[in-house]
């Protein structure tokens, strides 16, 4: 069943809500592809390399705006972040070694809908209470 973005999973910031809208894509199509015993591995491996790219480029944006405006999660998005980190580094080293298996496939799924379900939720969504401060000029405040 595809899971879906909600508005309650919203962190009030543009740029990190439409990234996890985006890894709710990909969940979604990666689902679609677990549900299938044989693959085309090409698709397969583009998927991953969007997922490697998304992780890294995500969860540092993320942590940088948790740090920049003193939200109190700020450690335990980096510390969550890191864990699933090591679970996917683990994952694509199994999938290098042994290629593409539904099982394989359907535990990725399974593991990523939990932590989109649970880490968004519990987590991202505690931005949003801590909205990024606009610069005002002197010239504005001068007026």
């Amino acid at each position: 069943m595809a899971i879906e973005w909600r508005k309650n999973f919203a962190t009030n910031d543009p740029h990190i809500d439409e990234q996890h809208q985006q890894i709710f894509r990909f969940a979604n199509k990666l689902e679609a592809i677990a549900e299938q015993a044989e693959v085309d591995t090409r698709e397969v491996d583009h998927l991953l390399r969007f997922l490697e790219t998304y992780i890294q480029n995500h969860f540092r944006y993320e942590e940088a705006c948790m740090l920049k405006r003193r939200c109190p999660v700020a450690q335990k998005n980096r510390s969550e972040h890191l864990a699933f980190k090591g679970y996917l580094t683990r994952t694509l080293e199994v999938y290098h070694q042994n290629g593409y298996s539904q099982e394989w496939a359907q535990t990725l799924y399974s593991k990523l809908e939990n932590w989109l379900s649970n880490h968004i939720c519990r987590v991202d969504v505690q931005l949003s209470d801590y909205p990024e401060r606009v610069a005002t000029s002197k010239a504005a405040n001068s007026n």
